[in-house]
C-alpha cells in the first residue's frame, strides 16, 4: 500500500513536470490573432505577421511594445527588462514593415489580448525587400509593404513631442511621411527642408481609411536631396488641361497686377499664348515681390484651378512654388 502511495505521488510530480514542459515547448504550428478566445489566457503561442508600426522603446524602463499585423487583425506584442536588454544588445528591434515570427505568453484582460516575449530568442525579424514606386502607386500598395519613392517635401509639423509628419508631393499625387522623434531605435530624424526634393524608403500604413508612410530606420532610410522638378507644361496646352491638377509652367511675365494681399500675374510664351497665376497671402513672402518686372521669365508650380468667373488660373502655394530665372 505505501508502494503504491510513493508512486502515486512520483506519477503526479512527472505529470505535473510533463505539463510545464509542455507548456514551455515551442509550438509546431502558427495561430492567427483572430483565433484567439478568452479561455487561452497565459497560454504560450506562436504569431507570425508584419510589423504594422513603429515600436515603442524605453531602454531606461526595460520596455518594448510594438503591434503585429496577421490575417486576422492587429495584436500588441511587449517585452520587459532582461528580454528588451538582450535584443538591444543584439540589435534585434523591428522596425515598420518587417516580418516577424514571435512567441510568447497570452495575457487577456477585458477580452483585449497581448503577447509577452519571455526570452529574446522567441523574436525573429525578416527584413522585407524594398520595391521603387510612383507616389500615385501608393494606394495600390499593400499595408505593410515597403517602399521607395522620390517626392517634394511640401510641409513640416511636429505631433506632440513623438511625431514628425512630412507632407510629400509628385505630381498630383500627395501623401505623409511619418517618423518618430526621440526614438532611440529610428534615431536621428533627417533634416530635410519644405521645398527639398528626396527619395525615402517606408512601410505603407493608413491612417483614417488613406494611405501613408511610415519612416524607418534613420541610419538605412536617410532622406536625400536629389535635383528633380516638375514638368514643365506648355502654356499653349494648359487650356486643354482639366482642373485639380497640380501643373508646372514656365513664361515671360506680360503682367503684374498687386493688391494690398495678393497678386495676380500673367505669363506668356514665344507665341502669344497667355495664362493667370493668381497669388494670395503668398505674393509678399516672395523674396522678388517688389523686384520682379514685365519682361522677367518665371517658371512657376501649382494647382490649375477654376475661378470664380469660370476661367482656369495656377495657384501656388509655397515660396518654393515660384522661381525667376
Amino acid at each position: 500500500m505505501r508502494v503504491a502511495k510513493i508512486l502515486l505521488v512520483f506519477l503526479a510530480i512527472g505529470s505535473t513536470a510533463a505539463f510545464i514542459l509542455a507548456s514551455q515547448a515551442k509550438p509546431r504550428t502558427t495561430i492567427s490573432s483572430a483565433a484567439i478566445q478568452p479561455a487561452m489566457n497565459f497560454a504560450y503561442v506562436r504569431l507570425e505577421g508584419v510589423l504594422a508600426d513603429h515600436p515603442i522603446l524605453s531602454e531606461a524602463d526595460g520596455y518594448l511594445s510594438f503591434r503585429l499585423r496577421d490575417r486576422g487583425g492587429e495584436m500588441r506584442v511587449q517585452a520587459y527588462r532582461a528580454v528588451v536588454a538582450e535584443l538591444l544588445r543584439r540589435k534585434n528591434i523591428p522596425a515598420p514593415g518587417d516580418q516577424v515570427a514571435v512567441e510568447g505568453t497570452l495575457r487577456i484582460r477585458d477580452d483585449e489580448a497581448t503577447l509577452t516575449i519571455n526570452a529574446a530568442d522567441e523574436l525573429r525579424i525578416t527584413a522585407p525587400a524594398t520595391r521603387s514606386i510612383h507616389l500615385s502607386e501608393l494606394d495600390a500598395a499593400a499595408v505593410g509593404d515597403v517602399v521607395s519613392v522620390t517626392a517634394q517635401v511640401r510641409r513640416s509639423r511636429d505631433a506632440g513631442n513623438s511625431l514628425r509628419i512630412i507632407g510629400l508631393r509628385e505630381d498630383n499625387a500627395t501623401a505623409d511621411l511619418v517618423m518618430p522623434l526621440n526614438s532611440a531605435v529610428f534615431g536621428r530624424p533627417p533634416d530635410v527642408q519644405v521645398g527639398d526634393w528626396v527619395r525615402l524608403e517606408g512601410s505603407v500604413a493608413e491612417f483614417r481609411g488613406r494611405k501613408q508612410l511610415l519612416a524607418l530606420r534613420a541610419a538605412s532610410t536617410q532622406l536625400l536631396p536629389v535635383a528633380r522638378a516638375f514638368e514643365i507644361r506648355p502654356i499653349a496646352a494648359m487650356a486643354k488641361e482639366a482642373p485639380a491638377q497640380w501643373l508646372a509652367v514656365s513664361g515671360m511675365v506680360r503682367d503684374i497686377r498687386g493688391a494690398a494681399q495678393s497678386a495676380r500675374i500673367e505669363l506668356q510664351d514665344d507665341q502669344g499664348n497667355s495664362m493667370p497665376i493668381q497669388l494670395f497671402d503668398l505674393w509678399h513672402s516672395l523674396p522678388f515681390s517688389r523686384t520682379l518686372h514685365v519682361g522677367d521669365v518665371l517658371s512657376a508650380q501649382g494647382e490649375w484651378v477654376e475661378a470664380r468667373n469660370g476661367r482656369l488660373e495656377l495657384r501656388p502655394e509655397l515660396v518654393v512654388d515660384l522661381q525667376v530665372r
